[in-house]
């Protein structure tokens, strides 16, 4: 787009590089800013912002509109809270820095501000936390904030009491989650959690024994339903921060060597069937989702045929869609095959469970494979067929999916004719297949028109 292409463009943009705006970073304010705020507007609120936060230099207000454009876009008094925090937290900076006329110095602030808001901090709320934290909204990488801000929500933060947190505990930012290596059980029984609850969750998901690295902690844990327990644990800061530190797991080396034994043995043997890297790969998403390196888990790798990035795609959807984390870490350890489905397929067949059959989700607690079966050519004409023989009033009472889907075609067909005589020639002429039910319906429906 050319200045000349708006009408009020021109006219923006000099207001803009009048207060001190960089050419090079407008940008940033395409197209809310420059095009929908009248120019005459865009000057009267940054005369306000630069009164308000007086004797703050340009600089920092214009990194502060860069980062936050709704500064100019609305009316002062709409972004009180953001404006204290923004005051609360240049005034915290060093004298020098403060005095600063450097826009990438008080950009740096405010996106790692936006940042925390992004996770759930209240907008107001930590201005005064900037000052003691300097090295975390200046130095530190936006990734490793990010990371950890990701660790803690996992953990079961929420999101304002995450940010808070690690800002009134930096020095987790100082742990290299990725070099510190736990086992488990063991690592959760060292940091104090009821042997009885560890064991208990042991028992229920034995996926979740084996070695992993500190950062999977939240995945292991969510696996295990012990989130809380751990949060009790480091919930008070300080001393108790020690639980993630290299020094206090290495403190302890005790773990299963017969669990770590089978499962290098096993993983050989994978890996000499498999590719090597892709086996890698899926072990790492298996291990971030709660998994140890145990038997269990080379079993499940070799019948994954995706990439890492898509089985973690999958396994997101799943929990969008409302699927119980335990849960699903289970099912993958019996049916790992569900997550070599992609999102539109597990869709449909979450849908038709739910909305045509009328299961619950907490049914596949019970039944997991009922998201491996082929929907069009299995699920959808024998749960057709059975529709059929309710209507005609042959079927006395639902059969358990069990029933329905897992028994082989001869022993469906045996069920049928338990049902009635003639119900096994009527699946094989009309309902076998997705084409013969569907020929059938048609012709159903012109026979009888009226029914439509």
């Amino acid at each position: 787009m050319f200045l000349n292409d708006h009408p009020s463009l021109l006219q923006a943009v000099a207001v803009l590089a009048h207060f001190g705006f960089p050419w090079s970073r407008l940008g940033l304010l395409f197209p809310n800013v420059l095009l929908q705020v009248p120019p005459d507007l865009i000057s009267a609120r940054l005369v306000a912002l630069e009164e308000c936060l007086r004797p703050l230099l340009r600089a920092a207000i214009i990194a502060a509109c860069l980062d936050f454009p709704s500064l100019i876009e609305n009316d002062l008094s709409s972004s009180a809270p953001l404006v204290d925090d923004l005051r609360r937290a240049y005034g915290g900076l060093d004298p020098d820095l403060g005095a600063s006329n450097d826009i990438d110095i008080f950009l740096r602030v405010c996106r790692r501000m936006q940042m925390f808001y992004d996770a759930g901090v209240k907008i107001g709320s930590i201005g005064g936390l900037v000052g003691c934290n300097q090295r975390v909204f200046l130095e530190l990488k936006e990734e490793l904030i990010g990371e950890r801000l990701k660790f803690f929500k996992s953990l079961g933060l929420a999101g304002e009491e995450a940010g808070r947190f690690l800002l009134s505990n930096p020095g987790v930012f100082d742990i290299d989650f990725d070099d510190v290596v736990i086992s488990v059980p063991e690592y959760l029984r060292r940091v104090g959690l009821v042997d009885d609850e560890v064991d208990a969750a042991v028992k229920l998901h034995p996926f979740v024994v084996g070695r992993n690295r500190l950062r999977n902690l939240p995945g292991v844990l969510r696996a295990m339903g012990l989130s809380h327990r751990f949060l009790e644990k480091i919930s008070g800061g300080g001393e108790s921060l020690r639980y993630l530190s290299p020094d206090f797991v290495a403190e302890d080396a005790s773990y299963d060597l017969e669990v770590e034994r089978a499962f290098l043995d096993r993983m050989v043997k994978v890996k000499v069937e498999k590719n090597v890297q892709l086996v890698d790969a899926k072990l790492e998403f298996l291990k971030s989702i709660g998994y140890g390196e145990n038997k269990i888990a080379t079993h499940v790798i070799p019948v994954l045929h995706s990439t890492q990035e898509m089985l973690q795609e999958r396994f997101d959807y799943l929990l969008e869609r409302g699927v119980e984390y335990t849960m699903l870490c289970r099912i993958v350890s019996v049916f790992p095959k569900v997550l070599n489905q992609g999102k539109e397929m597990l869709n449909e067949k979450l849908n038709y469970m739910t909305l045509e059959l009328g299961y619950s989700l907490e049914y596949l607690d019970c039944f997991p494979a009922l998201l491996c079966f082929d929907l069009e050519n299995r699920v959808k004409p024998r749960y057709a067929m059975l529709r059929w023989l309710q209507e005609y009033g042959l079927l006395k009472r639902p059969l358990a999916p069990a029933t329905v889907l897992a028994n082989s075609e001869k022993k469906f067909i045996s069920n049928l004719y338990n049902v009635h005589p003639a119900a096994p020639k009527l699946w094989l002429e009309c309902f076998s297949s997705r084409i013969h039910m569907e020929c059938y319906l048609k012709n159903i429906q012109h026979q009888h028109p009226d029914n439509e």
